[in-house]
């Protein structure tokens, strides 16, 4: 038990947010509230996001292309703003990671480099 207490609070201090707004009721219920909304909107982005990023990957056509990549782009940035909005108002929360875990995942990583078929630089 007190284990799993240490785990918690560890979690809780390696959590990067901002507290949230006074906007959302506590307890969620049938409703969509703002946040539900923003999330949704944050979701649509990034399957159009995705969907355009295919899109451009097989265009044929140079301004299908070019048309396709300026809509990708403004997916893209939206999203970005999406998740800057949650974020800002607390509704988007990211962990951060010890540096000995993060220095163990480069070393592991870095030795998969050497298995790529080119690593020297083209010329």
């Amino acid at each position: 038990m007190q284990n799993q207490q240490q785990n918690q609070q560890q979690n809780q201090q390696n959590q990067i947010k901002n507290p949230q707004s006074n906007l959302l009721p506590k307890v969620k219920g049938p409703k969509i509230n703002d946040r539900d909304n923003v999330n949704l909107a944050l979701a649509q982005e990034k399957y159009i996001t995705d969907s355009l990023n295919v899109f451009a990957r097989e265009a044929s056509h140079r301004q299908l292309h070019n048309d396709v990549m300026r809509m990708f782009f403004e997916t893209h940035a939206m999203t970005r703003e999406l998740f800057n909005l949650m974020f800002r108002k607390g509704w988007y929360t990211l962990e951060g990671e010890q540096q000995q875990k993060l220095a163990q995942s480069y070393q592991k990583f870095q030795g998969y480099s050497t298995q790529f078929p080119y690593t020297t630089q083209m010329h």
